[in-house]
């Protein structure tokens, strides 16, 4: 019985070896289906990213120039024959503006589905039995097999699609080729017909420099009559300058002359020997109070317009006061002389209420050049 015994232990211990052999031996497969699933599930994920999710949409058809296929003459043709290759084009093959959307299985519900070899009865939560087999159902919603189904229809679509593309450039390719013949005839046609053109530019060209010497004779000769009535017409103006020149010199001739006599016949009202009555000097304000307006250097006198304010100081709020014999200077802003801007010294005679004016004398001797309109007066 002892040895009946020692002889089972033996065989345990060996089919315990052995067991523990094959699990070290299944560990290293499992580790391998495990890397290989998963570097599946990776790369499937990566892959269908490069499938667009849809179908091109159908886009309306642009409206391309034709090429014309009538023959180049020099007739010109309204409505010429058009080539009809855009008809027929597929322009949904054509890239998109905003690229399609493509498969995308990296959410955590997609990746579960991936790892989900059978089909899950939603009632039991275990997997349901195929009705014809009785086996463990590996197809339908929710499986492993739906994704790698849908991927693969779309990678079908997506390849039939690259076919019709592929048709397509041979199309592209022919209606080039005729395209570039074309060119090519026009162009050599086009060669030939520039010669003659070349041969006739220059004809032309010398024709037109034959014109060109005419017409520079042409316009010696205008520009001769030209300067002869330039002179005419210059000489015409100078007439009509020294006529207009004349009348104003007459016309303010008689002015200053009129001026003269209402002045002489006007008494003026003295209030003192040479000097300012008492109680005058200190009514009025220094400063500037008026400008030139008026002057004959001839018979050296000057009209001036005074401000309001100082007419006041001068005659009185209400005007009735008699004018004192002032005297008043003269300066030209800017004007650089002998005194700097002082033109000359004025004395007051006869006043202008209405108007705010006052003829006043120039006093000879204080005179550094001669009045201009619009000096300013200032006391």
């Amino acid at each position: 019985m002892g040895k009946v015994l020692r002889v089972l232990v033996i065989i345990i211990m060996l089919l315990g070896i052995a067991a523990l052999f094959m699990a070290a031996e299944n560990f290293k497969k499992r580790e391998v289906l495990i890397g290989r699933t998963h570097a599946f599930e990776e790369m499937f994920v990566k892959l269908v990213r490069t499938l667009e999710a849809g179908d091109p949409p159908e886009v309306p058809q642009p409206n391309y120039p034709q090429r014309d296929l009538s023959p180049v003459t020099s007739r010109e043709i309204e409505n010429p024959e058009r080539s009809a290759f855009w008809d027929s084009y597929n322009h949904k093959l054509e890239p998109t503006v905003q690229p399609l959307a493509t498969l995308d299985f990296n959410s955590q519900d997609k990746r579960l589905q991936l790892r989900e070899y059978y089909r899950i009865d939603p009632a039991t939560g275990k997997p349901a039995l195929d009705p014809l087999t009785g086996q463990p159902a590996t197809k339908g919603a929710g499986t492993q097999d739906e994704l790698l189904n849908q991927a693969f229809d779309r990678a079908k679509a997506q390849y039939a699609l690259l076919n019709q593309t592929r048709a397509e450039l041979v199309k592209v390719r022919d209606e080039l080729i005729t395209t570039i013949e074309e060119v090519n005839r026009l162009k050599q046609e086009g060669r030939a017909d520039k010669r003659t053109i070349e041969e006739r530019d220059a004809r032309i060209a010398q024709l037109e420099k034959e014109k060109r010497e005419l017409e520079s004779q042409k316009a010696r000769l205008e520009e001769d009559i030209r300067a002869i009535r330039a002179e005419l017409q210059e000489a015409n103006d100078k007439i009509a300058q020294l006529e207009e020149e004349m009348g104003v010199m007459t016309t303010r001739i008689e002015t200053l002359e009129r001026e003269n006599k209402e002045l002489r016949g006007t008494p003026i009202v003295p209030t003192g020997p040479g000097r300012l009555p008492d109680n005058v000097e200190g009514r009025f304000t220094p400063g500037e109070h008026g400008k030139i307006v008026s002057f004959n250097e001839q018979w050296k006198f000057a009209v001036i317009e005074f401000s309001d304010e100082f007419m006041n100081q001068l005659t009185g709020p209400n005007r009735d006061q008699p004018m004192p014999p002032l005297e008043v200077m003269v300066k030209r802003p800017g004007f650089q002389g002998a005194a700097g801007e002082f033109i000359t010294r004025l004395k007051l005679r006869q006043v202008f209420q209405k108007q705010n004016l006052v003829v006043a004398d120039i006093l000879i001797d204080w005179q550094q050049v001669p009045l201009e309109n619009g000096d300013v007066v200032f006391f």
